[in-house]
């Protein structure tokens, strides 16, 4: 294993992790980061990128932080963010991983 796949890894554990916390927030992370080349995604996943997602992303993560303010929206949000924080969590960590088989994603 290299190094960049050793990071790449690692760093798609922690932003997976995060997706417990927020949904929308790592991927969106991940999205400006791409866009901006900081990190290069894997090549399946290169449309997270992509200006579309970026705007679109950054909107729902807008949206996911103001709607914790009221309760109602809140409690809604919660019983679906369990199955799309899994989700979420799974893209994030095949999208960062360098070298990864097509097959795999």
């Amino acid at each position: 294993m290299t190094s960049e796949t050793i990071i790449s890894i690692f760093l798609g554990v922690g932003l997976a992790a995060s997706v417990g916390f927020r949904v929308f927030l790592p991927l969106f992370a991940l999205s400006l980061a791409a866009y901006f080349d900081v990190w290069e995604l894997n090549e399946n996943w290169e449309w997270i990128g992509s200006l579309a997602a970026l705007i679109t992303l950054g909107v729902a993560t807008i949206v996911e932080i103001f709607a914790y303010f009221i309760p109602w929206v809140d409690n809604l949000l919660d019983s679906f963010a369990v199955p799309l924080a899994a989700i979420a969590g799974t893209a994030v960590m095949v999208s960062t991983v360098a070298n990864l088989d097509p097959v795999v994603t």
